[in-house]
C-alpha cells in the first residue's frame, strides 16, 4: 500500500489509516458502519506507529513511549499489536497495516493521512507530536503516552505465499534438488520443470486451476522412473514472469520446461501447453484444449503421453498402469479440494475451518475421494495442535477416523499413511506413528515430506540420532526441497534435543528465512536462545511467536501439544521457554 511519510498526525484530532477512520480521543477506529473500541495503550501504540508511518520503531522505543519508561513484560507490546491486527482484520503473515521486522520492531505500512486538509495544517505545533529522537537516544519523557514517538525502519520478508507454505506436511515433494548444478552433473535422467500455468482470466482466484493442472502433471510425470521432475514449490516463483526459458532451465538445473496458459469461462476452459528444450529455447511440441472443465483430466493425460513420446521413453508395465491414476474424476470435487488445500496451509484458525468445509464438500461430491479425507485429517490435527477447537481430544479422534477412511479407500495412497502417522504422533502413539511414516515412504520412496515427518516422530520418540540420519538420507537422495523449511525446522528440533543449542539457533534461523511466519519454529528458537543465556533474543522470538498465534501461548499450551515421549526432554523445552519469559 502507499506510504505517506510526510503526514503530521494530530494527537487531538482524527486521522486515517488506509480506509479506517482513527479517533484517538475516543479510542475508536471505524470503517463504514463498523466501529472498534481500543484500549488507551493500544491506541497509543497505533498513534506512535502512524506518526512514523513507513519508518522504523523498535520495541524498546514503543515500550518507553507508550508505557512512559515503566518496565513491562515482553507480552505487553505483543498483545497490543495482536489487538491492533485483530481490530483491523490484519494478518501477521500477509500484513497490509502493521508489519513485523524480526529483532527490530514494527512498521505501519498502510497509507496514513489527515481526515481533511484543514485539520492537518491547523496549529501543528500545538497538536502534533514532536520530532522523534534518534534511535540511540535513551531519554524518556513521562506523561502523555503519545509523546516522543520513535521511528521505525524495517520490513518483514515477503511471505512465500499459501501454496509454498502448504508443503509443510502433505504436499508431495517430488524429486527435487537442493543444488541445481549437482542434479545436472549427478544424473543423466532428463530433468523437467513444470511451471505454473498462467491464469489468463481476469479473476485471480482462478490461479488455483492453473496450479492444479501443473501439480497433476508433476504427479503424473514423477511416476516415471526415467524422468526427474522438480517439485512444484521449486517453480512457483516463476508464475507470471517473462524470464527466458533458457535462464529458468539453467537456474533450476532442468533440461526441459513445460509451460502453459489457462482461461476459464463459465463451465468451459481453454488450455495451451508448450514443451520446451531449455538448452536451445525451441518448442518440442505444443498443444491446446478447448472444452468442458470436466474433460480437463483427459488433456492432462494427453500432455503426459506427449512428453513420454517426444523423449522416446519406454514405460514399465507398472508405470503404464500408474499413468491412469487420478485422485478423483469429479472436477467439482477436485476444485473444492484445491481450495481447501490452499486454505489449509495458511495456518490460521479461520482458514483451517474454511479448508475443512471445502474438504467435506469435495467428499460430498465424491465419497471415494481418499486424498480429501487425508487432508481433512490434517486439518483436525491442526485443530488439536494449535488448540483451535474447544474439543481438542475429539478433533484428534476425527483426524484418526479420517485418515483410516483414506487408507480404506486407497491403500496405495502415501498421503493417507502420513496423515495417520501425524495424528498418531500427537496422540502419543509414537511407535505406530513411526510405522505409518515408514509405510508412506515404502509406497513412495521419494516422498520427501514423509522423511521429514518420520524424523520428527523419531525425535519426539527420544531417538534424535536416528532422526538426524533420516534427514541426512533425504538430503543425500536430493529429496530436500530448496524452498521447503520443514527439513530445517525438524533439524533444528533435533539439534535442540541433542543440546546443540548453537547449531539449533543457526538451523532454526535458516528455517525462518525460508518461512518467516512459522510461529512454532520461533518457539523452539526462543528456547534455544534462552539456554545459551541470550534472553534478549529469546524474549523477542517468543513475542513474535505470540503475535502470530491465534491461541495465546503459554507453558500449559506447549506442555499439552508438544508430543514428547520423554517427559525430561519436554521439561527441558519448557525450562527454556520459562527463561525466555513465557508464563504458565
Amino acid at each position: 500500500m502507499k506510504i505517506n511519510n510526510n503526514v503530521q498526525i494530530i494527537v487531538d484530532f482524527p486521522f486515517q489509516v488506509a480506509d479506517w477512520h482513527i479517533d484517538p480521543p475516543c479510542n475508536e477506529i471505524r470503517l463504514n458502519n463498523q466501529c472498534q473500541k481500543l484500549e488507551p495503550k493500544v491506541m497509543a501504540v497505533l498513534v506512535c506507529l502512524a506518526q512514523q508511518a513507513g519508518n522504523v520503531v523498535s520495541r524498546e522505543q514503543l515500550e518507553a513511549e507508550v508505557w512512559s519508561g515503566r518496565i513491562v513484560g515482553y507480552d505487553s507490546l505483543s498483545n497490543a499489536i495482536i489487538k491492533l491486527r485483530k481490530a483491523f482484520g490484519d494478518s501477521s503473515r500477509q500484513p497490509e497495516i502493521i508489519e513485523t521486522i524480526p529483532k527490530k520492531g514494527y512498521r505501519l505500512i498502510a497509507e496514513v493521512k489527515p481526515v481533511n486538509s484543514t485539520q492537518s495544517t491547523a496549529s501543528p505545533v500545538q497538536h502534533s507530536l514532536p520530532p522523534v529522537k534518534p534511535q540511540t537516544s535513551t531519554e524518556q519523557t513521562p506523561g502523555n503516552p503519545y509523546r516522543n514517538t520513535p521511528r521505525i525502519a524495517v520490513f518483514l520478508a515477503l511471505v512465500t505465499l499459501i501454496i509454498a507454505a502448504t508443503t509443510f506436511i502433505i504436499q508431495r515433494s517430488d524429486k527435487t534438488d537442493h543444488s541445481a548444478s549437482s542434479r545436472a552433473t549427478l544424473s543423466r535422467i532428463p530433468v523437467i520443470a513444470v511451471l505454473p500455468f498462467n491464469n489468463m482470466s481476469s479473476d485471480p482466484e482462478q490461479n488455483y486451476l492453473g496450479d492444479s493442472i501443473s501439480a497433476n502433471l508433476i504427479t503424473g510425470l514423477s511416476k516415471i522412473s526415467s524422468l526427474s521432475v522438480l517439485a512444484q514449490q521449486s517453480t512457483l516463483s516463476y508464475r507470471g514472469t517473462n524470464i527466458d526459458i533458457r535462464i529458468i532451465g539453467k537456474t533450476l538445473g532442468a533440461r526441459y520446461v513445460l509451460e502453459g496458459d489457462i482461461r476459464r469461462s463459465s463451465t468451459n476452459v481453454r488450455i495451451s501447453a508448450r514443451f520446451i528444450d531449455a538448452e536451445t529455447g525451441f518448442n518440442l511440441w505444443a498443444d491446446y484444449f478447448d472444452g468442458p472443465l470436466e474433460n480437463v483430466f483427459s488433456f492432462q493425460d494427453k500432455v503426459t503421453s506427449s512428453i513420454i513420446s517426444s523423449l522416446q521413453i519406454k514405460l514399465t508395465a507398472n508405470e503404464s498402469l500408474k499413468q491412469g491414476y487420478t485422485y478423483t474424476s469429479n472436477i467439482k470435487a477436485y476444485s473444492n479440494f484445491l481450495y481447501g488445500w490452499q486454505q489449509l496451509w495458511s495456518f490460521t484458525r479461520d482458514d483451517n475451518k474454511s479448508s475443512r468445509e471445502y474438504f467435506l464438500k469435495a467428499i460430498e461430491l465424491d465419497p471415494n475421494f481418499a486424498r480429501a479425507y487425508a487432508d481433512l485429517a490434517i486439518s483436525y490435527v491442526f485443530d488439536f495442535s494449535h488448540r483451535w477447537s474447544n474439543t481438542s481430544e475429539q478433533s484428534l479422534q476425527l483426524a484418526l477416523d479420517s485418515a483410516n477412511r483414506a487408507i480404506g479407500l486407497k491403500p496405495g495412497l502415501p498421503h493417507a499413511y502420513l496423515a495417520k502417522g501425524y495424528a498418531e504422533l500427537y496422540a502419543k502413539e509414537h511407535e505406530h506413528a513411526i510405522l505409518m511414516m515408514q509405510k508412506g515412504i515404502s509406497l513412495d520412496p521419494e516422498y520427501a515430506n514423509a522423511y521429514a515427518l518420520l524424523a520428527m516422530a523419531l525425535n519426539f520418540s527420544d531417538q534424535p540420532e536416528d532422526a538426524q540420519k533420516i534427514i541426512e538420507t533425504a538430503t543425500s537422495m536430493q529429496l530436500n526441497p530448496r524452498h521447503d523449511s520443514i527439513f530445517k525446522y525438524v533439524s533444528g528440533q533435533i539439534a535442540f534435543n541433542l543440546a546443540h543449542y548453537d547449531d539449533a539457533i543457526k538451523i532454526l534461523e535458516q528455517a525462518l528465512q525460508l518461512n518467516p511466519t512459522s510461529s512454532r519454529a520461533r518457539v523452539w528458537l526462543a528456547a534455544a536462545y534462552a539456554h545459551t543465556g541470550n534472553i534478549e533474543d529469546a524474549s523477542w522470538e517468543l513475542a513474535e511467536a505470540a503475535s502470530m498465534e491465534d491461541t495465546p501461548l503459554s507453558i500449559e499450551l506447549i506442555d499439552q501439544v508438544v508430543p514428547f515421549k520423554n517427559t525430561k526432554k519436554k521439561q527441558h523445552l519448557l525450562d527454556g521457554l520459562r527463561k525466555a519469559g513465557l508464563k504458565d
